[in-house]
């Protein structure tokens, strides 16, 4: 599976460089989602649920079709937020269990695994999947802790695959 990471900020594209341009599934560009032809892309629920459905999730990535005809690819891919609990004052917190996990890494991780999932279980194969920064919450260019922990996830994702 090849994946296209892109972003509207050159500087946030050099940093992910920096971190991941070594991975030969990993291409980037500075276009936009819409312009790219792939199968899926990856957007936070932040900005999905409304558009493209779903539901907030922090056990598993959701994957819905996109009927909006807006020049995404035809699936959403979602990613889980890290599980959280309310602690003593009534105020979300992340599960305990969670705490030394990076949040990129968990959502991306999971989206692989999803991904993975729909092409094992449904049959469908997904060549080439869009990570946009912007769109995923992770656009900032003095954040070196999030491509490092994506690094993590898709290395541990294409081992698994054998890729």
């Amino acid at each position: 599976m090849d994946i296209i990471i892109t972003s509207d900020n050159d500087s946030t594209l050099a940093l992910w460089r920096t971190h991941l341009s070594s991975l030969p599934e990993v291409s980037f560009t500075n276009e936009r989602p819409a312009g790219i032809e792939a199968d899926a892309v990856v957007i936070s629920g932040i900005y999905a649920f409304e558009r493209y459905g779903g539901r907030p999730n922090t056990t598993a990535a959701q994957i819905v079709t996109n009927t909006k005809d807006d020049g995404f690819p035809g699936l959403v891919v979602i990613p889980p937020s890290l599980p959280v609990i309310l602690n003593e004052q009534k105020r979300p917190v992340v599960h305990p269990d969670y705490t030394g996990t990076s949040p990129a890494y968990y959502a991306i991780s999971h989206t692989l695994a999803a991904i993975k999932s729909l092409d094992a279980e449904m049959g469908q194969v997904v060549r080439r999947v869009i990570f946009s920064l912007p769109l995923l919450g992770m656009n900032s260019p003095r954040d070196a802790s999030t491509p490092s922990s994506v690094r993590r996830a898709i290395e541990e994702y294409s081992a698994s695959t054998g890729a």
